[in-house]
């Protein structure tokens, strides 16, 4: 398996009971995507994972929270679960269910040229930046770099993002009033 390919799903957390069940903390917009999955790669990078069956997913939503408790093959004690606290989970991209029109896994949004469109739909002559990242947090928010100038955070909603373009690598945006400062004074 090229390690390239590998998506993070999660890192090891704590354990969960004395039988080998670990909490996963998960690292993708979509925890139940673990449920769909019948091996992880466990490591502490994509370079050094190794693959391992799933025994069970279960999931517990404490607080508003999703935690992933996850059994794998192999990892049938405390004490090998405990050994791997902290690594990381990747999948195979294969292995996940098929995107449905529209739907980008996050890792395939950077880099992604941005170009700016007016309110009559016009596309800017330049790219206004590039997706260097994404922060998922409350609001997913893309972080644009620009050459020479500040990065800006924008929010992914509707009223921002116009449409996406994967195989033309572009992110079409309509960005807010006020969250580019007049770059032309000063």
């Amino acid at each position: 398996m090229d390690p390239d390919r590998l998506l993070l799903m999660g890192r090891v957390g704590r354990t969960h009971g004395v039988r080998g069940e670990m909490k996963v903390v998960p690292e993708t917009d979509d925890a139940q995507r673990f449920a769909d999955l019948e091996r992880l790669f466990v490591g502490e990078s994509a370079a050094t994972a190794r693959p391992v069956a799933v025994e069970s997913v279960r999931f517990q939503y404490p607080k508003g929270r999703t935690v992933v408790l996850l059994a794998l093959e192999g990892v049938d004690s405390l004490e090998a679960a405990e050994e791997l606290r902290n690594a990381h989970l990747y999948a195979d991209p294969d292995d996940l269910p098929e995107l449905v029109d529209g739907e980008a896994f996050l890792h395939d949004l950077v880099g992604l040229d941005v170009i700016e469109v007016d309110e009559d739909g016009t596309e800017a002559d330049e790219p206004f930046g590039t997706v260097r990242d994404l922060y998922d947090g409350a609001q997913l928010l893309f972080a644009i770099a620009r050459p020479g100038k500040p990065e800006v955070l924008l929010p992914d909603v509707d009223e921002f993002v116009v449409r996406l373009d994967l195989a033309a690598r572009r992110l079409y945006v309509r960005l807010p009033e006020g969250l580019v400062e007049d770059e032309e004074e000063g």
